[in-house]
Order: C-alpha cells, then structure tokens, then sequence
C-alpha cells in the first residue's frame, strides 16, 4: 500500500506542479478533468438515488469553464466569483427544466438536492483552485497551497503510524488519530514557512498563519468526504489511484484549502495579491 502511494505520488506530484506552474489552459484543462472525474465518482456513489448526470456534469463543467473565462478576460477583481455565481445560476436553469420535466412525486426534489450538492463540492471546488493561481503572486500562493495539503497529508500519516494512540473520529475515520491531525497541521505549517522563506514578498508570520488554516481547512475536507463514504459503505470513493483510491480521495483536502487560500490570502496579504 505505502509503495503504491509513492509510486502515485511520484509521478502524479510533477503533474500537477507543472500544471500549477503553467497555469492558464493548462491548468484549465486539468481542472475541467478533475471536475468531470471527481463528479463521475461522486454520482457513482448516490446513484441509487438517480441523480440526473446530464446536468450534474453539465453544470459542473459550466461553473468551471464560466470561472476560468470570467477571471482571465474580465480585471474587475472578482470575476472569477462572477463566472461560479454565472455557472451556478445555469445550473438553477437546468434544475428548472428538470423540474418542468421530470415525474413529480418520485423524489425529484431529493435528487436535484444530490445533484447539485455534487457540483457545488467538486466544481466550485476545483475553481478555486484556478482563482489562487490567477491572483498576483498567484504561482506562490498555488504553491503554498500544494506543499502545505501535502506536507498535511503525510505528516499526518506517519505521525498517526508512528504515535497515533487517541481516535480523531473513530464513526468517520476509525485509522485517524488527534496525534496524526497535529502532526499534520505542523506539517502545513512548516510547509507554509518554508514557501515564505523563500518568497521576498510574503510575510512568514502571516504565512504561517495560512498554513495553520490550510492545515485546519484540509482535514475538515478529508474528514467530510469520509463521512460520505461511511455513510454509503465503501471505503475508496474510486480505484483510478492505486494506494490513494479515486480523484475525492486524494483531493479532498484540496477542494476546501483552495476555498480558504482564496479568501484568507485576500484578507492575510490585502494588496500584495490582488
């Protein structure tokens, strides 16, 4: 297991750090795949309850591409808010044909609800990933946010291997233990250090305050998507990851730090990244 997830991360890390460092449509395209995979998984996992995928990746695909366009051909500031509220609204407009369509009666609020849950997770998620790379000093910041979910995710594993002796959440995540999660959000933390060491504009003690978040905000999100695995009884949200399990698995953290690097980057930096 522990060499499968090397081998992954081996080859998956230079990936996406080249897709971070180029940016742009390369960072587009992968963030429209990750969406449409990441959805695939998710609808897979409620399809019991038939969700309508039509529109699931429809809108999904829409609040990403509406959020990329938005941001890099508007410099109002905040477009890219602009292009998810513009892809969520079409995802309302589909919602409303559903409805207009649809049998009434056979739990069609419930699965427009499943639906549109999926998109606001995974899509917006994603998106926000693309809204961090595009802010000024935005390739510092994207990667800030890579090394601390990381440094997060393996601090954490091995600490929790190492000394782990106190249940986190043992209904949720019975292996996750409060020694991993600090280790974890130390491992963010020096994450975050160690990018403002060498950055000559970003203060370290505001970065490390970012790390802390990020740290924080990454173990919620990892937390989350375990909850919903539980509660449908399987332990991998997909096999497309040998030793990871699917794209949830190994992006959950990133699909709530993506979220609270965008937001708390503008709050912590001000005008150095806007």
């Amino acid at each position: 297991m522990l060499r499968q997830r090397l081998l992954v991360a081996v080859i998956g890390l230079p990936v996406g750090v080249a897709a971070i460092v180029l940016g742009g449509y390369v960072l587009f395209g992968a963030a429209i795949l990750l969406t449409i995979l990441g959805l695939h998984e998710y609808y897979s996992l409620v399809r019991a309850y038939k969700p309508n995928l039509l529109v699931g990746y429809g809108s999904g695909a829409c609040v990403v591409i509406c959020s990329f366009l938005f941001d890099r051909f508007d410099q109002a500031g905040f477009a890219g808010q602009e292009g998810i509220l513009l892809g969520l609204l079409g995802m309302m407009v589909f919602m409303f044909g559903w409805a207009m369509l649809g049998k009434l009666g056979a739990h069609l609020v419930g699965r427009m609800a499943l639906t549109g849950f999926g998109v606001i997770w995974v899509a917006v998620g994603f998106s926000y990933i693309m809204l961090v790379r595009s802010l000024e000093h935005g390739l510092t910041l994207a990667i800030l946010l890579v090394s601390c979910t990381v440094a997060n995710d393996t601090f954490a594993y091995f600490v929790g291997r190492v000394i782990g002796r106190h249940r986190m959440a043992p209904r949720i995540s019975p292996k996750k233990t409060i020694e991993g999660a600090l280790g974890g959000v130390a491992g963010s933390i020096l994450a975050a250090f160690l990018v403002a060491v060498y950055s000559d504009w970003m203060p370290r003690g505001h970065a490390a305050i970012l790390g802390l978040i990020i740290g924080l905000v990454g173990q919620w999100g990892d937390l989350f998507e375990s909850a919903i695995k539980r509660d449908f009884g399987v332990k991998d949200s997909g096999k497309l990851l040998p030793g990871h399990g699917g794209i949830l698995d190994r992006f959950d953290a990133f699909l709530y730090a993506g979220f609270a690097t965008y937001w708390c980057s503008l709050g912590l930096f001000g005008d150095l990244v806007r």
